[in-house]
C-alpha cells in the first residue's frame, strides 16, 4: 500500500498490487483484498493531492449493469393486463354480492308481506311466510358459487401480479 497526503489532512491510499484508490481508514483494499499495513502508512507517501476528492460509492459490491436498464415491456404490458383483469374480477364480485343480497332483501320482502297480509290464523301465515324465504332466498344461495370462484380468482390474479412485480423489480438478479 502506498499513500498520499492531500490538502486537507487525509491520505489517498493507493494499493501497491493492483495500484487502485482505497479509501482512507480502510483495513483491506477494496479492489484486491491486500491487507494495508496502517504502521507504515507514512513511508508510503508518495505526492500530494492538490484537488478534493468526492466521496466515492465503494466498489467492492459493483452494480450490474443490467440493474441500469429498465424492465421490458413485455412485462409492463403483462402487468397492465393483470391490473384490468383484476378490476374486472372486482367488479364481478360486487356484482354478485350485490345480487346476492337484492334477491335475500326481495325474498324477505315477499315473505313479509305474505306473513302481514293474510288472513288466517298463525300456523297458516307462517306456513304462508316461511315459502318464499324457503325458495327465493334458496335460489339466492346459488350466487355462494360464483363469489366463491370469483374470490379464488381474485387472489390467483393478486399473486401473479406480485410475482410479475418481483420479476420487474429484481430481474435483473435472476
Amino acid at each position: 500500500m502506498s499513500a498520499t497526503v492531500s490538502q486537507t489532512g487525509a491520505y489517498k491510499l493507493i494499493c501497491v498490487a493492483c495500484s487502485h484508490d482505497c479509501e482512507p481508514g480502510a483495513k483491506y483494499c477494496s479492489n484486491c483484498g491486500l491487507l494495508i499495513d496502517s504502521r507504515h502508512l507514512a513511508g508510503y507517501v508518495q505526492e500530494q493531492v492538490t484537488e478534493q476528492l468526492p466521496l466515492a460509492v465503494p466498489n467492492f459490491a459493483p452494480v450490474s449493469p443490467r440493474h441500469v436498464r429498465a424492465p421490458s415491456e413485455d412485462l409492463r404490458a403483462e402487468a397492465g393486463k393483470l391490473m384490468l383483469l383484476l378490476a374486472r374480477e372486482r367488479l364481478f364480485l360486487y356484482m354478485h354480492w350485490l345480487i346476492f343480497l337484492g334477491i335475500n332483501l326481495i325474498g324477505f320482502w315477499i315473505a313479509h308481506k305474505c306473513y302481514t297480509e293474510y288472513l288466517g290464523d298463525d300456523l297458516t301465515r307462517i306456513m304462508m311466510g316461511s315459502t318464499p324465504i324457503l325458495y327465493i332466498n334458496s335460489t339466492a344461495l346459488i350466487c355462494i358459487v360464483p363469489i366463491r370462484g370469483t374470490r379464488k380468482e381474485i387472489a390467483r390474479l393478486k399473486e401473479k401480479l406480485n410475482y410479475l412485480k418481483f420479476q420487474i423489480e429484481y430481474g435483473h438478479l435472476l
